[in-house]
């Protein structure tokens, strides 16, 4: 059986069902074995640790290290180890310019998300696809670093912001019929696990991952064990090194008992 020294983790689909809105606890009850025998536990998720500890995630787990927006920030509990955050004077110029044309926006730093409303019925369509904490009112922001902003508006309005984007040297992508995002950095989970080995003096042959979709297959590539679960994308199965069942039938928890990383 492999020696496994390290685990990264997407959440979505992975250890949160979103049929139930609820954790997979076989996942839980796994991950918090092997955190008991010495294996370094890191989350690596798309979703923003404001996100992550409002959904009590880290109540249920000792992740001892955080990889989220997709890569965009890495750290751990006493420091930053990375995060790329939009430049001060382009993040000012951008809120400015979203102000001016009538834009609701969320703002994501590192640890907190902010909301603007200027149109509910975006907001409200988002919120009801996307199981997501609602973030704090934009009257608390209080200036800090943006890893990412995610502006309310529909294609109509691609032009307006893509344009902004290109001249400032921002990414711009749509990624719900009522949501765009952006940022100055591509964000890839794979970049995260790189760091995490540096940190941590691990190896790729120590690491092992589990994820269920696209944005997993980097993170699949950069360990000696990708674990796709049974739920997840063809092409994300392709590309690990096992597939497990499903979320539904505790696919976390089997491919750990599998490894002989936990006992059955």
């Amino acid at each position: 059986m492999p020696k496994i020294n390290a685990i990264f983790c997407d959440f979505d689909w992975t250890l949160f069902d979103h049929k139930t809105r609820t954790f997979n606890m076989k996942g839980v009850e796994g991950l918090n074995k092997a955190h008991e025998q010495g294996i370094k536990l890191v989350i690596n998720s798309a979703r923003t640790y404001y996100a992550l500890e409002r959904l009590k995630t880290f109540e249920l787990i000792p992740f001892d290290c955080f990889v989220t927006h997709n890569g965009g920030a890495c750290f751990t509990k006493e420091r930053t180890i990375y995060a790329d955050f939009i430049d001060e004077a382009i993040k000012n110029e951008l809120i400015a310019f979203l102000d001016a044309h009538g834009f609701g926006y969320n703002l994501l730093g590192q640890y907190s998300t902010y909301i603007k409303i200027a149109e509910r019925s975006s907001v409200d369509e988002f919120y009801q696809v996307y199981y997501e904490p609602f973030p704090r009112p934009i009257e608390e922001y209080k200036g800090e670093p943006l890893l990412s902003i995610q502006v309310f508006s529909r294609e109509e309005s691609d032009p307006l912001l893509s344009q902004f984007a290109l001249k400032h040297g921002l990414r711009f992508r749509r990624f719900f019929s009522t949501n765009t995002e952006l940022t100055q950095y591509e964000f890839v989970k794979s970049k995260g696990i790189k760091t995490m080995y540096d940190h941590l003096r691990l190896r790729k042959e120590e690491a092992m991952a589990f994820g269920d979709d696209l944005n997993d297959i980097p993170m699949f590539e950069m360990v000696k064990y990708g674990i796709c679960l049974g739920n997840g994308k063809d092409e994300a199965k392709q590309a690990a090194y096992y597939v497990t069942d499903s979320i539904e039938d505790d696919g976390l928890y089997k491919a750990l008992v599998h490894f002989g990383i936990v006992k059955k």
